[in-house]
């Protein structure tokens, strides 16, 4: 059976700025949360405080260093 009074709505084109907008909000929540991390890590007087928590964080800046670049080169920041 055909059926010629078929109709179809056209697409509505899709805009990026609501993505955008809740993408750049959970950036900034897992900033905070890092902060508030950070806050809490040991403290250089700590006597638990060892080589391996020294790795970490540094492998912690290291990646943080990369997000940086990341954040500059969408901003077409350079240093």
């Amino acid at each position: 059976m055909k059926n010629d009074n078929i109709q179809t709505l056209a697409p509505r084109p899709i805009e990026p700025a609501a993505a955008y907008d809740n993408a750049h909000q959970i950036s900034r929540d897992l900033l905070q949360h890092i902060e508030l991390q950070l806050d809490r890590m040991l403290k250089p007087d700590n006597k638990a405080l060892r080589w391996t928590h020294v790795r970490a964080l540094n492998l912690i800046n290291a990646q943080l260093s990369e997000v940086a670049a990341l954040v500059d080169e969408t901003n077409n920041a350079r240093n």
